[in-house]
């Protein structure tokens, strides 16, 4: 049996299908462990649960979609808490971001997470892992063009992100994030025309597929599906279950 795990954040685990949904069909066997607003730790601690779960196999595929470096993630009374940027999430105080959170300190976290993930899924012979992101590690915040510094801890830790395929942001371009096009299907005129949510329909996760994984989706009925469900966001964005907007 051939299943597929994926991992990540809302680019992986949405309202609308995403790339992960778009490759389900090429497996026997799908479970997708991506929530929306979570980052790195969640990430980090979801692969390891699954593994102790299910046992990653010689026949498994299992891709990660790696997120920002500045997101917060708590488990609190039974449940992950994954609330997206640090800097951005008003429940963070001023002062909270101020005294506990730093670029450097984040970074060198969630290096370690990804490294401790790449060694373990290299070292399970036969078994198939990808390494995907939404942004350049580089970006403290994805929508922002300012890049972090600390090139030493990227230095330290070429040999993991080299194994990182080109990310969302990469792929579709820094245009697609800024655009503001009314006739955008991620605008909904019932929340007004400035209100725009800024995750990719499930034609352009289909787009970064095939960019990145060439081949993969095998499907003519995925493709067909996936076309149909982009346009049924432009005819009304709310039936696919979008209630507000944001960004992560």
């Amino acid at each position: 049996m051939r299943r597929l795990y994926t991992f990540g954040c809302s680019f992986t685990n949405y309202r609308w299908s995403t790339w992960a949904d778009c490759l389900a069909p090429e497996f026997d066997e799908f479970k997708n462990w991506g929530q929306s607003g979570a980052g790195n730790p969640y990430i980090f601690n979801s692969i390891m649960e699954a593994d102790q779960q299910y046992k990653f196999q010689e026949t498994d595929t299992v891709i990660v979609c790696w997120t920002n470096v500045m997101r917060e993630d708590r488990y609190v009374k039974d449940r992950w808490i994954t609330l997206g940027n640090v800097m951005t999430t008003p429940i963070f105080t001023k002062e909270f971001k101020t005294d506990c959170v730093c670029e450097r300190g984040n970074l060198i976290r969630d290096m370690a997470m990804i490294k401790a993930v790449k060694t373990l899924l290299e070292n399970r012979p036969g078994l198939t892992w990808k390494f995907l992101a939404l942004c350049d590690l580089h970006r403290p915040d994805p929508y922002s063009s300012e890049l972090m510094l600390h090139q030493d801890v990227f230095n330290l830790y070429r040999d993991v992100t080299d194994c990182i395929l080109p990310n969302f942001i990469d792929v579709l371009g820094d245009q697609y994030w800024n655009t503001k096009t009314i006739n955008r299907p991620r605008h909904d005129a019932s929340f007004g025309h400035d209100k725009i949510d800024y995750h990719p329909t499930p034609e352009e996760h289909l787009k970064y597929l095939d960019v990145v994984l060439p081949g993969w989706v095998t499907k003519t009925e995925t493709r067909v599906k996936i076309a149909e469900e982009t346009a049924n966001l432009n005819k009304d964005p709310r039936r696919s279950g979008m209630t507000r907007f944001y960004r992560l």
